[in-house]
């Protein structure tokens, strides 16, 4: 059975838990004798024939092999750690990165099962998962239907509905659909919660006002496309359609974030459109769905806003680079003010291809508090070109460190000499989290990678834990009670949420996602709950 595994901060030294030496050493400190190592040993000798391979200890083979002979004896781990020498932290791109570790598993359990109708007789299915959300005490999840075939057609006695979000209303409840958007709509390629402290003048509220917001992409093929915001009253669970512009090709809401201006006092909701552009709109309770939106952007000409984050106060904004002009895309900050401007702070490496942008954009930039202990908050965000995830500390000038890189992370955790397969990080954030056993915070974040054994159990997919300070290490999602099928997967980590349900004590997470990759798919979306084995 597959386990999610987060290391315990009090335990450094035991947190390479399927790893040989970091046990070796545990037993000497408690036995004070080589003969606890001499039993291990024979423990992961598999063969039994005295040595031990890459496959059987892939996380520290290459710290240990000092001739470089294909094998680890006996006498080499004694020579390693019979001293009590204590072996580095298995890292991948630097000292803050750490290989898979242990502290508590997470059994996995499949929870939505497309193809189906639900008990309002509503079709939902799904290619993809796009995001989770909890709000109002409940879970909501986004689906798209791309690449789903046949294209935009009913299947059998199934309905072609368009992008959707569910619901799930308790721990036990099952899934059901709270929105059809229409036929013309293809992904819910946003979902998130935002909360208004003002209205539309600045004048504080009575008390802060949560929204549900979602973003469907629309792809009608007669008349204007428009890139939408539909928000959700929690009373009558009704949603209502905001528009927020036209758009000549596909038109959708990327990216949504909140953020008070420190100058006006006005607090706004932001919206990055596919086509390049930053709307501002404000809370009006008279308004169809409670927003306004201005008829101007306040930043255009970028490619894709992928996502934006505050700050210490300041927002900024991940836009995918169009071409080599400065102010064609990058890392924006947005200066406040009755007039405010968006300035690039940061353009990464990136790379023009002919297939899509992937090269050029960022992805799930969020703010994190300084793990160098600067006492203010820094921004991660991950790169598809270098795979990457990086740091970058706007007060140092914006200066950019890597946290992690994705592919030698995986090939040192698989033992492999390199991984060559297809990666993808954080589809839309960095999702905070407290870690259920010591209390620390964490945050969790999806990752898209291929086990090069490509079967079960390692056909599921995987997602890193974030540690506060910047090491990272890895889980795997898989329910053996529902195994994936040969030559199929589950095909990337899009989302993943915290339980909002109270009896879960946070001690539950869940995880949805797939990435159709241009490939035919259909009711390929899912979403699986981790329960946490042992009490805290």
């Amino acid at each position: 059975m597959k386990q999610f595994r987060i290391p315990r901060a009090s335990c450094t030294l035991l947190m390479i838990a399927v790893s040989l030496f970091a046990v070796c050493v545990a037993a000497q400190d408690r036995e004070g004798s080589r003969t606890t190592l001499e039993q291990r040993f024979e423990q992961l000798d598999r063969n039994g024939d005295g040595k031990l391979t890459r496959n059987e200890i892939p996380r520290l083979f290459d710290q240990l092999d000092k001739n470089n002979d294909g094998i680890v004896t006996l006498e080499e781990a004694q020579a390693a750690f019979g001293g009590g020498q204590r072996p580095p932290r298995e890292g991948t791109s630097g000292p803050q990165s750490a290989a898979d570790a242990s502290d508590f598993p997470l059994t996995f359990k499949k929870d939505y099962f497309p193809g189906m109708k639900d008990r309002n007789g509503q079709w939902s299915g799904g290619t993809e998962t796009m995001e989770l959300r909890a709000h109002d005490g409940k879970l909501f999840a986004s689906l798209g239907y791309w690449m789903d075939v046949p294209y935009l057609q009913p299947k059998g006695d199934e309905t072609w509905t368009g992008a959707q979000v569910l619901v799930k209303e308790s721990a036990d409840g099952p899934w059901r659909v709270d929105v059809s958007f229409g036929e013309n709509y293809l992904r819910t390629e946003a979902l998130t919660v935002v909360e208004f402290t003002t209205d539309a003048r600045g004048k504080k509220l009575p008390a802060p006002v949560k929204m549900l917001v979602a973003g469907p992409s629309d792809i009608s093929t007669t008349g204007e496309k428009w890139a939408t915001a539909w928000t959700r009253d929690d009373a009558t669970g009704k949603w209502t359609k905001t528009s927020i512009a036209r758009e000549r090709r596909s038109a959708g809401a990327r990216s949504f974030a909140s953020h008070r201006d420190k100058v006006t006092g006005i607090h706004h909701i932001f919206a990055g459109v596919s086509r390049g552009a930053i709307y501002r709109g404000v809370y009006n309770p008279a308004a169809p769905g409670r927003l306004r939106w201005d008829s101007e952007p306040e930043l255009s000409g970028t490619g894709r806003p992928m996502c934006m984050a505050e700050a210490d106060g300041v927002l900024y904004a991940a836009c995918g680079i169009k071409d080599d002009s400065p102010q064609s895309g990058g890392l924006f900050r947005r200066l406040d003010g009755p007039q405010p401007k968006w300035e690039v702070v940061y353009r990464w490496p990136y790379k023009i291809t002919e297939r899509g942008d992937e090269m050029r954009i960022m992805r799930g930039l969020t703010a994190v508090p300084d793990p160098q202990g600067g006492g203010h908050e820094v921004l991660l965000a991950a790169r598809n070109y270098g795979n990457v995830i990086e740091r970058i500390d706007p007060a140092k000038n914006f200066s950019v460190a890597v946290e992690l890189n994705i592919r030698e992370f995986f090939a040192r955790l698989w033992g492999l000499a390199e991984y060559r397969g297809p990666t993808l990080t954080a589809y839309n954030r960095f999702v905070p989290a407290q870690h259920p056993v010591t209390g620390e915070p964490i945050h969790l974040v999806g990752v898209a990678v291929i086990h090069p054994q490509r079967a079960a159990p390692h056909n599921g997919s995987w997602f890193l834990v974030r540690r506060a300070d910047g090491r990272y290490e890895a889980g795997e999602i898989y329910d053996p009670a529902h195994p994936l099928p040969a030559g199929k997967g589950l095909d990337g980590t899009r989302a993943i949420e915290v339980s909002p349900f109270p009896e879960d004590r946070g001690r539950v997470f869940y995880f949805g996602g797939y990435d159709c990759a241009n490939r035919d798919s259909h009711n390929t979306a899912w979403i699986y709950k981790g329960t946490l084995k042992v009490k805290p």
